[in-house]
């Protein structure tokens, strides 16, 4: 990635990198919550795309742990709010389609074109 000045980023000065640093942390805390966490999802999650997940993220294991112990109506309950905060969220085209793709995993080719086929008809025309 290249910054403004159109140096590399790995080729920046410690000290260059550390006043970058001070100066995201200053304009994150300038930005309304809510717009610095959409933004920030938004970036974080363009440069996730592609690259391994961390494999011991305490968020992740303790959701895990939890949906093991969870009823079935706990996790439909919990999924169908996550879900429409999730599709509020700008997530950005690569963030939505690997959303997709994990709700759609479980699926056979037929069960995909049928639900893929019913949004197109809900849909209406382009």
């Amino acid at each position: 990635m290249a910054d403004a000045a159109g140096r590399d980023c790995e080729e920046m000065s410690p000290g260059l990198r550390l006043s970058r640093v001070a100066d995201l942390i200053d304009a994150i805390h300038a930005c309304h919550p809510e717009d610095a966490e959409q933004v920030l999802s938004v970036v974080l999650e363009e440069w996730q795309t592609g690259a391994p997940m961390q494999p011991f993220l305490d968020a992740m294991s303790d959701a895990e742990f939890w949906a093991h112990a969870a009823t079935f109506d706990d996790l439909r309950a919990v999924f169908l709010a996550a879900g429409q905060k999730m599709a509020r969220y700008p997530l950005g085209p690569r963030g939505r389609i690997r959303m997709i793709r994990r709700l759609m995993a479980g699926l056979s080719d037929d069960e995909r074109q049928e639900i893929i086929g019913r949004g197109s008809a809900e849909r209406g025309p382009a």
